[in-house]
């Protein structure tokens, strides 16, 4: 009976926590108190944890700069990928120097200046990112999934990212910016992959 209690447990706070890709990405920014984003007025994560909010918005010149990341059309869902991590990286510069986060470290070192992201807040604000691009028809080839969760159940150290969905395959690709300090492009691969521990300096 314990042991039922300790799994049903563990299944509430991963439930909580995002884990289920089946759901809309807007649920898990509710879950930290994020509203739905716009060009002119969003909010992201200023602190590990989410525990703090910044509202904030692009200016035209701003928004424009992110636009031209995807003004030449895709050639490919793997074109799409990588004008997603330069416009990722883009929105984290802006975003830096709007909130205090310009100094956020790698993964979750922190050295003293400016704000530290740990990959809930990552995972919340890259998701912020890709709503904005879905909503603003900057995307050909994907569709914004929910954040993934991989942890005990996969035997290792919780972590969180953002997610994509590949339109015509279906295939599930991560936007993981905790890896990288402010303003660096995201990785961009396979779930799968990911879960199964994936880390850019192995």
């Amino acid at each position: 009976m314990r042991l039922i209690s300790v799994i049903f447990v563990t299944f509430i706070v991963l439930f909580l926590m995002g884990c289920g890709s089946s759901r809309h990405p807007q649920l898990y920014l509710s879950y930290f108190d994020i509203k739905q984003p716009q060009v002119g007025d969003f909010e992201v994560c200023a602190s590990s944890g989410c525990h703090k909010l910044s509202q904030l918005a692009y200016t035209a010149n701003e928004w424009e700069t992110i636009c031209a990341v995807f003004e030449l059309a895709s050639t490919s869902p793997a074109d799409e990928r990588e004008r997603i991590k330069t416009a990722v990286a883009t929105m984290e510069q802006m975003i830096g120097t709007k909130n205090g986060t310009s100094g956020d470290a790698a993964r979750n070192h922190h050295h003293g200046e400016g704000k530290q992201l740990d990959c809930i807040a990552e995972a919340a604000n890259t998701t912020v990112a890709l709503l904005l691009f879905q909503k603003e028809n900057l995307l050909r080839y994907h569709t914004v999934g929910h954040p993934e969760h991989r942890g005990l159940l996969h035997g290792r150290l919780p972590h969180n990212t953002a997610s994509i969905y590949e339109n015509t395959t279906g295939d599930h690709y991560t936007v993981d910016s905790w890896f990288f300090k402010n303003g660096e492009p995201p990785v961009c691969v396979p779930v799968n992959e990911w879960k199964a521990g994936y880390d850019p300096n192995d």
